[in-house]
């Protein structure tokens, strides 16, 4: 049976048809590029965005929206509230730089990246892994606000409700991915400052400039996480940064190019379930913003674009093209049996001892954090219109070679 969105809530439905009242939700909310920009200028009283690279992203980005998007009305204030509060954010971060340039040459001690694919287990080793008072994480509140999250945290709170707003949009997605503004959140909401980020690809119907970004320099990107990474230490330092974002393992070399000294801990699930649950989670995504979203259309690509990353992985850290010893590899089965033991071999991997109190941390939350409390996600390979007998052929090599489990 193929995928079906999730029912809207009934106040969206009834506000998005003020969009179809008057014909056209784009009349009631501009997504005007040079209003945009304009807007943002004028609501902070400052003119540097910082640089000029990031415009041809931003430009392509905001094209696509227009032309492929079909956002209704929601979707669209949504989509420019983000839109202003990330061009703000430049302004801010510009004037705070040059202000005080000293943060600039701040050090950044090697950080721990959490990369693996979707809905592999990045996003529940990262929260354990944050609990180590030695690691810093960054919070979403203070992503969307960095500027004024080092005057204190009055805006802890806006953050949270921008964040936990998701779930009012479709319920459903609480079920798919913890959100609040106080977890640490993903690097793909910093690189989304460059206009160079799966952010905006994820919740938008933009082919256009997903397939831009795919092409595009990223180091740019993360030449502005580090900038960021700087800003945020003012407001709390910690022995080092602990950093999550699926997407960093398209990106790898990009990331090593500005963090040479990084560890990455990988996360491996069996492919045959993380395809169609990440599918699931961005067909759900897309559907929140726009009149249409059809997952499966993309699965094919989807599946073929994961299986070259992971044999071009292999093949870039067995010919030291990647540093293979920066690598420490986890499996998905292994922590959801035994998180302590997991993180436990994680820490001993990086040469670090994990103190008792720590690890019975580690377990305590989890056991405080149950699988399925706001709902069970389903999702199968069949509502995308994959065969799983081909798709288990087509990623033997990589279960094979991280020792990935079948799931039932």
């Amino acid at each position: 049976m193929p995928w079906k969105p999730p029912q809207r809530p009934r106040w969206l439905e009834r506000l998005n048809a003020h969009g179809a009242a008057v014909g056209d939700p784009r009349a009631l909310v501009s997504l005007d590029p040079e209003e945009l920009l304009e807007t943002a200028r004028r609501s902070t009283g400052l003119e540097d965005f910082g640089g000029e690279e990031w415009r041809a992203h931003f430009e392509v980005f905001v094209e696509a929206l227009e032309r492929e998007s079909r956002l209704h009305l929601a979707g669209r204030l949504v989509t420019r509230a983000e839109i202003l509060r990330t061009l703000r954010n430049r302004l801010q971060l510009a004037d705070l730089w040059r202000r005080r340039p000293e943060i600039l040459g701040e050090a950044i001690h090697p950080p721990i990246f959490v990369a693996g694919s979707p809905r592999s287990g990045t996003s529940i080793l990262h929260e354990l892994l944050a609990l180590d008072p030695a690691h810093r994480t960054p919070a979403m509140w203070e992503i969307e606000h960095p500027v004024e999250a080092l005057a204190g945290d009055t805006l802890r709170a806006v953050g949270d409700a921008e964040t936990t707003f998701w779930h009012d949009l479709q319920p459903e997605y609480e079920a798919m991915h913890a959100n609040a503004g106080d977890l640490p959140n993903e690097c793909i909401f910093i690189t989304m400052h460059e206009f160079l980020s799966d952010q905006w690809g994820g919740c938008h119907n933009v082919p256009t400039y997903q397939a831009y970004l795919a092409k595009a320099d990223q180091r740019p990107a993360y030449r502005y996480h580090r900038r960021f990474l700087q800003t945020l230490q003012q407001r709390e330092r910690a022995e080092r940064w602990l950093l999550k974002a699926p997407s960093h393992l398209f990106q790898l070399r990009a990331l090593f190019a500005v963090y040479p000294e990084a560890r990455i801990i990988q996360t491996h699930r069996d492919p045959l379930k993380t395809i169609p649950s990440s599918l699931s989670l961005m067909g759900t995504l897309k559907w929140m913003r726009c009149e249409v979203s059809d997952p499966a259309a993309g699965a094919e690509a989807s599946a073929a674009g994961y299986a070259y990353i992971y044999r071009r992985q292999i093949e870039q850290r067995a010919k030291g093209e990647l540093p293979d010893d920066r690598f420490v590899d986890v499996r998905y089965a292994d922590l959801v049996a035994d998180p302590g033991g997991a993180v436990e071999r994680i820490y001993a991997a990086l040469g670090w001892t994990l103190a008792p109190a720590l690890r019975r941390a580690v377990v305590d939350y989890v056991a405080h954090k149950p699988r399925g409390a706001h709902g069970v996600h389903h999702y199968s390979l069949e509502e995308m219109g994959l065969d799983p007998v081909v798709e288990r052929k087509r990623f033997a090599f990589y279960c094979d070679h991280f020792g990935v489990a079948e799931e039932r």
